[in-house]
This record gives structure tokens, sequence and C-alpha cells, in this order.
């Protein structure tokens, strides 16, 4: 039988599967507000590829090698990064043909984690919700990555997580993990993203209403982004 399983936050997964690796055929992380949307938005408009790292220090080197450096901490872009991790940032003019390091808060720990997990990780938003859950459904065991807030679970992810849930559901009938009927509960309660959670909140109180506002927005685009285990690119066949 073919199993969705969702974890609330990447470190949830990790401690069930220690010493373990490649155990679904597929993996997705979601961080909602902002990394996997400013990623999706970052491919689709022009740039060649997102290299995620996990500290401050080591997107710095990056960008000594021709990397345009972002990300954020606590919400705010660091001192001396080209960009913070607002989508509005990675506009075409800005990142067209460019590469770029990216480091986040949540986001970035979880993509680099999902490595542990499967070999062929997609990065998923609202942004590019059809596009994803199509490539995704040509997988039999699927593990739902939600990056989280610090260790907790984040509404907002929990409710892409669910919508995902109920649309592969729908195609395959995949068994569900209780964490997969738990996003999937939430989802069918909703009907639409409602981002009213803890995170979004601070945003908006940091002067982040748009980004929000534009996280919210469903199939904007087209495209599938795809992780490699170093850098993630737009996938092309």
């Amino acid at each position: 039988m073919s199993l969705l399983n969702v974890s609330f936050s990447p470190d949830f997964l990790l401690s069930s599967r220690e010493g373990e690796e490649s155990h679904f055929d597929a993996c997705v992380v979601i961080d909602v507000l902002r990394a996997t949307s400013t990623i999706v938005t970052a491919l689709s408009n022009g740039a060649s590829e997102v290299l995620p790292v996990l500290n401050l220090e080591d997107a710095i080197e990056f960008d000594k090698n021709g990397y345009l450096i972002g990300g954020e901490r606590g919400g705010i872009k660091p001192s001396g990064f080209a960009l913070g991790n607002s989508p509005a940032e990675y506009r075409m003019d800005v990142v067209m043909n460019k590469r770029i390091c990216l480091t986040t808060t949540n986001g970035t720990k979880a993509l680099i984690n999902a490595r542990k997990l499967a070999n062929d990780i997609y990065v998923a938003s609202f942004l590019n919700l059809s596009a994803t859950v199509e490539k995704l459904s040509k997988y039999e065991n699927i593990a739902i990555i939600c990056a989280g807030n610090d260790g907790d679970v984040s509404y907002e992810d929990t409710q892409l997580a669910g919508c995902i849930v109920e649309k592969l559901h729908a195609i395959r009938g995949y068994d569900l993990s209780d964490s997969a009927l738990i996003a999937f509960n939430l989802w069918q309660r909703l009907g639409r993203p409602q981002f009213t959670g803890s995170h979004a909140r601070k945003l908006i109180k940091l002067g982040f209403e748009r980004d929000v506002e534009y996280c919210s927005n469903i199939d904007v685009n087209s495209i599938v982004a795809l992780y490699d285990g170093k850098v993630i690119r737009k996938f092309e066949g």
C-alpha cells in the first residue's frame, strides 16, 4: 500500500529514523512562510539554482564564490546579505541567471535534513502546488516534511501538508499515517489557506504582511523545484 507520512517538524521524523536512510521514495519539504515560497519564486523568476546552507558563515563563504546570498534570522535580513527571505525581493531583474545561496531559521535546515530520508526531494509551496502534486503522484511512499517553527508545529505548513495529502489521496488512494490524517482533516475543515498562526502574526508585526498574503496564493506558477542534495533547480522533463 502506498503511504503518505507528514512530519510536523524535521526533528520529529528524523528522531525515529536514526541511522537509517532513504526509507521513502520521495519527500517534499514545505516552509510556507517563507523559505520554500521564496525558493519557488526565485527559480520562477530565472535564478539558475538555490543552494541551501545551515549557517550564516557558510553563506558568506559562498558570497566570495559568486553567489547572491539571502536569508534571515528572526525574520530579518542578516547584516551584509544582499537579500532577505521575502519573495518580493527575488524579482526577475535581481535573480535572473544568478546562483543564490540561502540560509533561514527553519526551511534550509529542513531541506538539508531531508537528505537522510529520500533521494528525490521536492520543494513545495502553495505557489507551485498543483505542479508539485502531479510530480509526487508518480511515487509510492512519500514523506511530507514541514519546516515548522523552531521545532514546534507551524499552522501554515500543516495547512499545505493537508492540501497536498488531499490532492494525492484523490489521485492514488494512499494510506495515511496518523500525522497525515491530522493535516488532511485540518485542511478539509479550512478549505483554503488561512494564515493566522504565530509565525504569520510575527511576520505581519515585522512589516511583512504582503509576504503573508502572497504566500497564500495557489498555483501562481507551474514549476517543479527539485533538490539533489546540494542545490535546488527547476525540474526539466
